[in-house]
């Protein structure tokens, strides 16, 4: 299977007035639910589809809960999720408080299977460029 991918003229950013380059872009994959994901895993293992799926909705309540509680979660060979804030700076360690806070964000770190993964991935133009 392949990555599909389309080209895409973008400007620069840092020179607004240098020539637009085009990139590779993936385009928009079809998404893998947590029901299709239950299925997957049911039919690969001794586990009803029924059973699968309520043990993924615990996994997904939980990694929001400890998350929440400003805990990092790694996923085995997914990767780890992590809370990053962005946030006004300040000129002194005493003004930064919480109401300098902006917004959280997740930040995803790969794991070992995700890297791996991605080092031996094949890739292919789509037939269809528009976006």
């Amino acid at each position: 299977m392949s990555i599909l991918f389309k080209a895409v003229q973008i400007t620069n950013p840092q020179d607004l007035t240098a020539p637009k380059k085009f990139y590779a872009k993936a385009t928009d994959a079809s998404i893998t639910d947590l029901s299709e994901l239950a299925e997957l895993v049911a039919f690969n293992s001794s586990m009803s589809k029924t059973d699968c799926y309520a043990v993924l909705m615990g996994l997904e309540t939980f990694v929001i809960r400890e998350l929440e509680r400003g805990r990092n979660v790694r996923l085995g060979e997914l990767g780890t999720y992590k809370i990053g804030l962005k946030s006004e700076g300040q000129v002194t360690e005493e003004e930064v408080i919480s109401y300098t806070i902006k917004k959280a964000k997740i930040n995803f770190t790969p794991g070992a299977g995700i890297k791996k993964m991605l080092k031996h991935l094949e890739y292919k133009k789509a037939q269809n460029q528009s976006a």
